[in-house]
């Protein structure tokens, strides 16, 4: 076995060291500089880009537009592309852009995808090169443009001089390697009217530079323009500060007022009024002169729509004879249609939203196995929407309760940990009632103390079940129908028209509430609604220098 497991591992290793690993790479990259006697440059880029087994569609050239002297101060050069062409003289397509401190150049075509050896050959002249001192002019200019990703086998910069500039009145000095390096792994030579210097291989992110210093009035004087970066002008540093005035502010309230502000907001707007005490009531709370339906009782005794409220809702309805419940085995119901509801105009929009969403155009309907979440979501919204149309509250209250919710994520996700957890503890008390919300959900809660504290029995109500099956709805919002059933268990209640169970002779009011209370959960299960609640290195000196100095330079990539 250990023998086997030696012999896969080595034949892994043979097969990861014996492969080829392909990698763009440049096999050479010439640069000829001419200096002209207008103070100007001609550079001539020939650029050898092997994409070996890569696909892409060209190469990228950024070309730097703005150098920096030794005492900080920037400078913009101008340049300008003349033509982009392959080692046979075909144009390629390409197109500039000024991206930061760049002349940003794509060159290729999008439609069309290349691999293998390609040759790319730029030329551009450029104004403000050259740095002009009292004993000679020099150009200071990085030669190349510096890979990040990949080598460059071969890099050569040539200058040529203009008529006239002796030979012997010429300096020249190369550096190699990242930007600040002072090695000179490269070779100078010099010639009538050129010099040149080549490095051998460069690695990833390396870069040639070379300085060359000729005497002094051999060209004219054409010195760069100065620069000066629109947030250091009067008028950006005026907006930057409007701008850095507006964030601290902004980051004052995020950060310090509005977690001082949301315990306030709550106890000046977020506190129910006083409502009048309520004895023990019997009886719903009311709106416009109606009783409040089970649903809209529970929604605003406790300022939530849940399943509890929509499912008193559904024995409400079943005791107004739209649809009869039949429990087909234990805890096993379904709902049979009696009567059509279309045209109804006594029912509120929730509760026909509700049928409909229940039957969906058929006759019966069961709840195990079926998703309800969006039908149940409209009831939802359309509850809610009913409860701030009745005048219980100036605005729906699971609005109020996501926007703080959200308010606590978004803190969250900022690091602002005292803002989140403000926002997410004020959020269940920030829905307000209005006035006559307070006064009819202090009704609605002395209905739910009636239903849980009467210890009597109700005899004199067992003869036509009234309070039983009136209030039963009642109870089931409330979460207390085990309750009030268990006040009815030695009072002999007949089966009520609008339920078949098993037994049709015999009905047990604390049976029939507790499998109404399994069916509850069901029913949440299954249609609990679904919610979906931001310098370049540089010296115009004589003395010394280093790779990434000067202008040029820039980057190369492919596309």
């Amino acid at each position: 076995m250990k023998r086997t497991i030696t012999s896969l591992i080595a034949l892994t290793l043979f097969l990861f060291l014996n492969s080829s690993i392909h990698a763009e790479i440049i096999r050479g990259y010439d640069s000829q500089i001419t200096i002209q006697k207008d103070g100007r440059i001609q550079v001539k880029e020939k650029i050898d880009y092997d994409f070996e087994d890569v696909y892409g569609h060209g190469i990228t050239r950024d070309i730097p537009v703005i150098k920096k002297n030794s005492d900080g101060k920037l400078y913009e050069l101008t340049v300008q592309v003349e033509s982009v062409k392959d080692e046979k003289g075909i144009t390629y397509n390409y197109s500039s852009s000024r991206v930061d401190n760049d002349l940003h150049l794509t060159i290729g075509d999008a439609h069309r995808t290349i691999t293998g050896l390609h040759t790319y050959i730029i030329n551009y002249l450029v104004s403000g090169a050259l740095t002009y001192y009292s004993d000679h002019d020099e150009l200071y200019w990085n030669s190349t443009g510096y890979a990040e990703k990949f080598s460059i086998e071969n890099a050569n910069s040539t200058v040529h001089f203009p008529e006239g500039v002796q030979t012997e009145g010429v300096k020249t000095l190369c550096y190699t390697g990242v930007a600040g390096s002072t090695a000179k792994d490269c070779t100078v030579q010099t010639e009538q009217n050129s010099t040149s210097v080549s490095a051998p291989r460069l690695e990833n992110g390396s870069g040639l530079t070379i300085i060359v210093s000729f005497p002094k009035g051999s060209v004219e004087i054409l010195e760069p323009k100065p620069y000066t970066a629109f947030e250091n002008t009067w008028y950006g540093k005026i907006i930057f500060g409007i701008i850095f005035t507006i964030l601290g502010i902004l980051a004052f309230i995020w950060y310090i007022g509005l977690p001082i502000y949301i315990p306030f907001k709550w106890y000046w707007s977020g506190r129910d009024p006083r409502s009048q005490a309520v004895r023990v009531w019997y009886d719903p709370p009311q709106a416009n002169g109606r009783p409040l339906t089970p649903a809209e009782t529970g929604s605003l005794a406790d300022e939530t729509v849940d399943m509890k409220d929509i499912f008193g809702s559904l024995i409400q309805l079943a005791q107004k004879g739209y649809f009869q419940i039949v429990e087909e085995k234990k805890g096993d119901f379904k709902f049979v249609k009696k009567n059509d509801w279309s045209g109804d105009k006594k029912l509120m929009i929730f509760e026909k939203e509700l049928l409909n969403g229940l039957f969906n155009g058929k006759d019966e309907c069961k709840l195990k196995g079926r998703d309800l979440s969006t039908a149940m979501q409209k009831v939802t919204d359309s509850l809610y929407d009913q409860i701030v149309s009745d005048g219980f509250f100036k605005t729906n209250p699971q609005s109020t309760r996501t926007k703080y919710f959200a308010l606590a994520g978004v803190a969250l996700f900022t690091g602002n940990m005292c803002l989140a957890f403000v926002a997410f503890v004020f959020a269940k008390f920030m829905p307000a009632k209005t006035t006559e919300g307070a006064q009819q959900a202090g009704i609605g809660n002395s209905l739910k103390t009636f239903l849980t504290s009467q210890e009597r029995q109700l005899e004199f109500q067992a003869k036509n079940q009234m309070m039983f099956e009136k209030l039963l709805p009642y109870a089931v919002v409330f979460g207390v129908e085990k309750i009030w059933a268990d006040r009815f268990k030695d009072i002999n209640l007949t089966q009520p028209s609008w339920y078949t169970g098993q037994n049709n002779a015999a009905f047990n009011a604390v049976y029939f509430s507790n499998s109404l209370h399994s069916s509850v959960s069901t029913f949440s299960y299954s249609a609990t609604p679904t919610r979906s609640s931001s310098g370049f290195s540089s010296g115009f000196s004589s003395g010394g220098g280093f790779s990434g100095g000067g202008g040029g330079g820039g980057s190369v990539g492919s596309w």
